[in-house]
């Protein structure tokens, strides 16, 4: 199937998974002019403003990001896309993008996000060591993140813990794992240290937080900006947030995700999280450390398997769509239970060193 979406949960939230580009359909296609990506018709694109991603739909083109146009409106893909992107330096953090950028999906059934909706996302990929040298390596995906600075990624220690930075690719600006046809192209950047919360235990998973310094700063755009830190020790209550990632639909999915994907949870009270807790098999004398949050317990919706380092983020009071990062996806019990909430690194007490971190580097 082409497109099977939703969001559902974890153990320990990261995995290596490699994606293959693929054109789509290979057949039954009805298209009388040229099939080429959306930013490269000049007449369709202007008035293109909804892709249908179901798998229902009659396919026209090779690929759902593709429209059919008349030879005589194609135009040069690579400047058309520099031109679809205006904004070319990183403004007000945590601003989400709700109707996307270039179109609006239609029929999503299974919570994918709008291309660019959330533009602080990354991808956390892996090279083979072979191929570390080459200029394009094929890359696996292992965890999410969030851009914290230009050059400096958030997310969970125990996606990259055994990791060198050397294999570590950043995808920055992605939504299709599976694709190359956006509108706007992903940037990366190679990871050049891996920074790990100096108290992290690597047995418990306490302090679970690392930052990833790239080589190089990503370049600002529509789709690729930063999100807010929120104020240290700053608390989260009876909230609802938001979490994203590629992983799988539930425990025992076979695959990952292709469209980035969004949830929406409620901050669970650390009390009650806690007590829900200690009925699964983590047992009565369960305590949940003081570096975690928790968030969701809805059946059906939850993150899972491959979403881990990806973070939750929660409205900022008085600002519409801008959000704080409340916390990075850690870990659960199994993948979307009812009363079974998923776990979450705690931002707000971090604040301070992950500001003296960026610092260092300035």
């Amino acid at each position: 199937m082409r497109r099977r979406l939703t969001l559902v949960l974890l153990v320990l939230l990261s995995a290596c998974v490699q994606f293959s580009y693929s054109d789509g359909l290979q057949d039954r296609i009805k298209c009388n002019g040229v099939c080429v990506p959306l930013n490269q018709c000049k007449t369709d694109v202007g008035s293109f403003s909804t892709v249908d991603i179901s798998d229902d739909v009659e396919v026209t083109c090779h690929h759902y990001l593709e429209v059919c146009c008349s030879k005589e409106n194609v135009v040069n893909g690579s400047a058309n896309k520099c031109e679809n992107s205006a904004i070319k330096t990183f403004r007000d953090c945590g601003r989400r993008n709700e109707d996307g950028i270039g179109f609006r999906i239609t029929h999503a059934k299974h919570n994918e996000t709008e291309f660019g909706e959330f533009p602080w996302v990354v991808a956390v990929m892996q090279v083979e060591e072979s191929q570390m040298e080459l200029v394009k390596p094929d890359s696996k995906l292992i965890c999410g993140g969030s851009l914290i600075a230009p050059n400096v990624v958030l997310t969970a220690a125990h996606c990259v813990m055994n990791r060198s930075a050397e294999t570590l690719i950043i995808r920055a600006g992605e939504w299709d794992i599976a694709t190359r046809n956006e509108v706007i192209p992903y940037q990366e950047q190679r990871v050049e240290r891996i920074v790990l919360h100096p108290n992290f235990n690597r047995e418990l998973l306490f302090f679970n937080l690392a930052l990833l310094i790239l080589e190089d700063n990503f370049v600002a755009d529509e789709h690729i900006q930063l999100i807010c830190m929120p104020p240290q020790n700053k608390a989260f209550y009876d909230e609802n947030c938001f979490t994203t990632g590629w992983g799988k639909v539930d425990f025992s999915a076979p695959s990952y995700q292709t469209i980035l994907k969004k949830i929406e949870v409620p901050i669970v009270p650390r009390q009650k999280c806690e007590t829900l807790l200690r009925g699964t098999h983590l047992g009565a004398s369960f305590r949940l450390h003081d570096s975690y949050i928790c968030a969701g317990g809805l059946e059906g919706i939850d993150t899972c398997t491959g979403d881990g380092g990806s973070p939750l983020m929660c409205p900022i009071p008085g600002f519409k769509n801008k959000f704080y990062q409340a916390g990075i996806v850690a870990w659960g019990i199994g993948c979307a239970q009812k009363d079974i909430p998923g776990v979450y690194v705690r931002v707000s007490l971090y604040t301070d060193w992950i500001k003296e971190e960026i610092k260092k580097i300035e």
